[in-house]
């Protein structure tokens, strides 16, 4: 089986609709996807304002490693 290519607690950036949001892999699925593509769940907030995270389960290769961290308030 392929090396993850995220670890539980990394921060990661993707696109909810038009939008550029961090979240952190909660948990890799494994290759659930369609075609065997690997899935993550992430947690994320959806604007600074949220005082509770939603959750998403987005395919690795939608995915980036966050590059810089975004401070919460």
């Amino acid at each position: 089986m392929p090396k993850s290519q995220f670890q539980k607690g990394d921060l990661v950036t993707f696109r909810l609709t038009t939008r550029a949001l961090q979240g952190e892999i909660k948990e890799d699925r494994g290759p659930i996807g369609v075609n065997g593509r690997r899935l993550y769940l992430i947690e994320f907030l959806l604007d600074h304002d949220s005082t509770s995270p939603s959750q998403i389960e987005l395919p690795a290769d939608e995915l980036e490693a966050a590059r810089d961290i975004v401070s919460k308030k």
